[in-house]
């Protein structure tokens, strides 16, 4: 898990919107490996030549610095940092925002190798065998359950996981923090504005784009801090 002084800076509108241009510009391709990941770029991690610490991440000739940042896949960016770690720890976070706000994409940055992801977009991915982010309403059912196993998993600190990151809307207060509550996480919120957020999910849903954008309005229209 990233530090706290690195994570408010990786969920900063200024990183985001620089990560987002210079993705564009590596045509949605990992430079180290050219893995093109057009249809899931959340996987796309801005790595950094200079490895940021607490003084010269308020340097923006070294965070924000083009020059200084690669654009690769999450296996790359593991490899890069060498990320076999396990402290014995179990830490829980529970990551929510609206559609499109940016989360997995935090989670990707932050997150290390053998941690433990629960992210919606992926069950769906991974039990229909459709597009990233096509969520056929008939495997609802079925994707719950796969949901509610492993957060029960999370739960009871089962399995040799080092972190988990539950990823997910969340909009109303009481249900996350019940949510957060029976997990022992701690909670980090994604914030973006309906605008972004309908920016992003046209560059990245594709045909879905315009069933995105409804998923958004409900988020807001329902969101209590």
């Amino acid at each position: 898990m990233a530090e706290p002084w690195a994570a408010k800076f990786y969920n900063s509108k200024e990183w985001k919107d620089l990560r987002g241009q210079l993705i564009v510009a590596a045509k949605y391709t990992c430079q180290k490996c050219g893995k093109n990941l057009v249809l899931n770029p959340s996987r796309l991690v801005g790595h950094h030549k200079i490895k940021l610490d607490p003084k010269n991440i308020l340097d923006v000739n070294i965070s924000l610095n083009p020059q200084n940042i690669e654009i690769i896949c999450k296996e790359c960016h593991d490899e890069e940092h060498k990320r076999y770690r396990y402290s014995g720890s179990h830490n829980v976070y529970l990551v929510y925002g609206a559609p499109c706000a940016g989360k997995s994409t935090w989670v990707n940055q932050t997150a290390e190798r053998g941690d433990l992801l629960l992210d919606m977009d992926a069950v769906f991915y991974a039990i229909s065998g459709c597009p990233m982010y096509d969520h056929p309403k008939n495997l609802n059912k079925t994707a719950y359950a796969v949901r509610d196993t492993i957060l029960e998993q999370i739960r009871m600190r089962a399995g040799a996981w080092h972190d988990a990151y539950v990823i997910g809307g969340y909009p109303r207060k009481l249900q996350r923090e019940t949510l957060a509550g029976r997990l022992g996480a701690e909670v980090v919120y994604i914030e973006t504005t309906p605008e972004e957020a309908k920016a992003r999910a046209m560059t990245s849903r594709g045909a879905l784009a315009g069933e995105w954008c409804g998923y958004i309005d409900k988020w807001f229209k329902e969101f209590s801090l």
